[in-house]
């Protein structure tokens, strides 16, 4: 009975497939799938249909993939994979020879001598990869794929860096082909170690039932049938037509006709690991929530550009490397979105796990022959179209302006296709742009990795309060799960947080589900979130806690709705205010009514007021009935104003109220003035009576029906308290400023 790999074992074991994939990546740019290969290949002196035939080699074997499935499932698939990677970097030693080969025999022989080491190596992959795609998808775990394909991916790209700034170096300083040797020598060490880390990952084993390797040849033709496979292959094959021969000529273009050095070339593929380097964790993050495709849409909407990107760019320049690297980078990002997201939605989404054997022999046969052929095929236009030039519009016309043009242009169609197949996730890919537009997305995603590595609760705070300072969608999830930690204080700071982010529907929800819950304290700060956030959604859970049997929650739930301005609850409130004796709910209700501007609730609210002696919540009872009138900033600001100088704040304040007001009586405007002199002097009963006789001679058509009942009321308490209430000042003085008709 073949043994089921546990998660736990999975785990332990993925450092071997880093250590796999680096030491690989060394061997592999420093040979076959590097630049410098190319430039070896014309070095030797090959036509562009040569190399092109050479390069088409690797992904044409792939045809034989289907034809050794069954075998390889047999025979296991970690024991079909080490064994031909093995013998493939045996092979690629032939190398070393081609100088001998090439003086001894002359070029026709060498020519014939690398076709048999490149179709030696090819095979070899072919069988190997078969063994390896099947073998994957076991020992990855796919809740991690995402995650852990970006940082083996980081991995990768540091030693990928390593390499090509080493080959870059070589490549400066040495002629000739001892230059290449050189890089062949230390591509087979690390070759070599690739193979060993290899035979310590777990999995792979032979199948053991023989039924499903006979079945195997059957099952392969029943793929075709399957839709979503056939859209996918076919977007994946038009972009392969498209994009690897433009990519594989491109060394030979940065030399004939940008004119960069074999060492800046070679250098050139520095800035492309680096732009996957700078954004692989980002998409492999991306991935695992949001879905495979919207990263790898992102990816060929930005590849769209690069073709007229290398075709626009100054040549033969001091500009020249600069602007190279600079796209080189942009092209590095858009490549590994791509790799990341197709990878993992063809794992995750395309391909049925158990049938993967048989999916992934028809992809790579699939793969490796349209590469192949789109390899050898590129080779031949360069040929055909060597003496083309010309001006077309801002484009130079070259031999390479063909390739170009059939990558933008199949790149587009490809893209078209793409879009149709199924995604992984319902995040459009739209919205999943329109993530990075809101807020600040840089440090959102800083904040989210350092949250997660956050050591203790003082950190853990510190990172929950950073990510709502972004005010990015991209924090939302780390927010949802700080709601969920065991620690008061973390879920506490949560809800702080939340409240200062923009409206979403998962943290509305959430917020609400805290209202209704047992925690009192935690209930009484959501309900205030909810109010500050200010989404209709909360309204049905904030109405029913005002039904709480705790006054806090009943409070702030009241105080929320008042904030959403959900007038229909305006009775209910006004109803309990009038029977209600708890003065903190007393409090509340009225400044909910307040911010519903409840006018029938002024003679309410005026009554509270005579009877409430705290000096805070007079402040707040005057506001609410200010905001029933309108125009709150004013109120503030008067009362900020009155802070700082409260004579010359009440002396201006009458005199604005006197150019709004418009009276066309002489005495009135006279009475006015002689109340602004008075305030200015800071004497405040001479002031409060004069005011007290302006209102009561204004005509009852200067104000509305609720500022001439709010003037009335004022001016009696204004007769009876004097300087010792200053809100009724304020109170008359913001009728009189915002109330006239």
């Amino acid at each position: 009975m073949t043994h089921v790999l546990t998660n736990a074992e999975k785990i332990r074991r993925l450092p071997w497939n880093t250590a796999l994939n680096a030491t690989n990546t060394i061997f592999a740019q420093l040979t076959f799938f590097g630049p410098a290969f190319v430039l070896f290949l014309n070095e030797l002196g090959m036509t562009n249909t040569e190399i092109g035939f050479m390069l088409s080699l690797l992904p044409f074997t792939g045809i034989i993939a289907p034809i050794i499935a069954p075998s390889v499932a047999r025979f296991g698939y970690k024991r079909t994979f080490v064994t031909f990677f093995g013998i493939r970097k045996i092979v690629t030693a032939g190398l070393l020879l081609v100088p001998f080969v090439l003086h001894t025999f002359g070029p026709q022989i060498m020519v014939l001598y690398v076709t048999a080491i490149m179709g030696g190596f090819a095979l070899c992959r072919s069988v190997s990869e078969t063994g390896m795609y099947p073998w994957a998808q076991e020992f990855i775990p796919n809740t991690m794929r995402g995650r852990y394909s970006a940082i083996n991916d980081i991995v990768s790209r540091f030693t990928g860096i390593a390499s090509i700034a080493f080959a870059s170096f070589i490549m400066g300083l040495a002629l000739g082909l001892d230059r290449f040797m050189l890089l062949f020598v230390i591509a087979l060490v690390f070759g070599g170690i690739a193979v060993w880390a290899a035979s310590h990952i777990p999995g792979g084993a032979p199948t053991r039932d023989p039924r499903a390797a006979k079945m195997s040849y059957r099952q392969l033709l029943r793929v075709f049938k399957d839709r979503n496979f056939l859209l996918y292959m076919t977007a994946l094959g038009i972009l392969i037509i498209g994009s690897t021969p433009m990519g594989s000529f491109l060394p030979l273009y940065m030399e004939q006709q940008v004119g960069l050095t074999d060492n800046l070339i070679v250098l050139l593929q520095i800035g492309v690991l680096v732009g996957g380097l700078s954004s692989t964790y980002l998409f492999g993050w991306a991935s695992d929530r949001y879905g495979s495709k919207p990263v790898m849409m992102v990816g060929l909407y930005i590849k769209i550009l690069l073709p007229l990107a290398w075709m626009l760019m100054p040549r033969n320049s001091p500009l020249s490397f600069p602007a190279a690297l600079i796209i080189a980078l942009v092209n590095g990002a858009a490549d590994i979105g791509w790799a990341i997201g197709s990878a993992r939605l063809l794992y995750v989404k395309v391909v049925p796990t158990e049938k993967s054997g048989q999916y992934m022999a028809v992809y790579y046969a699939a793969i490796g022959l349209i590469g192949g052929v789109s390899q050898f095929a590129g080779g031949g236009i360069l040929d055909l179209t060597q003496n083309l030039s010309g001006q077309f519009l801002i484009f130079t016309i070259d031999p390479f302006f063909p390739l170009f043009m059939l990558g933008l242009v199949l790149t587009v169609i490809s893209v078209a296709i793409f879009s149709r197949v199924q995604a992984d996730s319902t995040v459009s890919v739209t919205e999943f742009a329109g993530l990075f537009m809101h807020g600040n997305p840089v440090l959102a995603l800083e904040s989210v990795f350092r949250y997660y590595r956050a050591r203790d609760e003082r950190q853990t705070l510190e990172m929950t309060e950073r990510m709502a300072k972004t005010k990015s969608p991209l924090t939302v999830d780390e927010l949802l799960e700080a709601l969920r930690d065991p620690r008061f204080n973390v879920r506490f700071e949560a809800i702080i947080s939340i409240a200062h982010m923009d409206s979403d529907p998962r943290l509305v929800k959430a917020l609400c589900d805290f209202v209704d819950g047992t925690e009192l304290s935690l209930s009484v700060v959501a309900a205030w979130a909810l109010g500050r956030i200010g989404d209709e959604q909360a309204v049905v859970s904030l109405r029913e806690g005002l039904n709480s049997p705790y006054r806090s929650i009943q409070a702030h739930c009241a105080r929320a709705l008042g904030t959403l301005g959900d007038t229909e609850i305006a009775p209910m409130l006004l109803e309990r205010l009038q029977s209600e004796t708890d003065k903190g709910l007393r409090i509340a209700y009225s400044s909910a009514l307040g911010n519903l501007r409840c006018a029938a609730a002024i003679p309410t609210l005026l009554d509270i007021l005579d009877h409430t002696g705290n000096e805070g919540a007079r402040l707040e009872l005057a506001l609410a009935l200010a905001r029933i009138i309108g125009h709150e900033h004013r109120f503030i600001r008067l009362l900020r104003q009155m802070r700082q100088d409260r004579a010359t704040a009440i002396s201006q304040a009458v005199m604005s109220a006197k150019r709004r007001l418009g009276l066309e009586s002489d005495d009135l405007n006279s009475l006015l003035g002689n109340c602004a002199d008075t305030f200015a002097r800071d004497n405040l009963a001479d002031g409060i009576v004069q005011l007290n006789q302006l209102i009561s001679q204004l005509p009852p058509d200067t104000h509305t029906p609720d500022g001439q009942l709010l003037l009335q009321a004022t001016a009696k308490q204004l007769a009876e308290c004097g300087p010792a209430h200053p809100e009724y000042i304020m109170l008359a003085l913001h009728v009189l400023d915002v109330a006239a008709v």
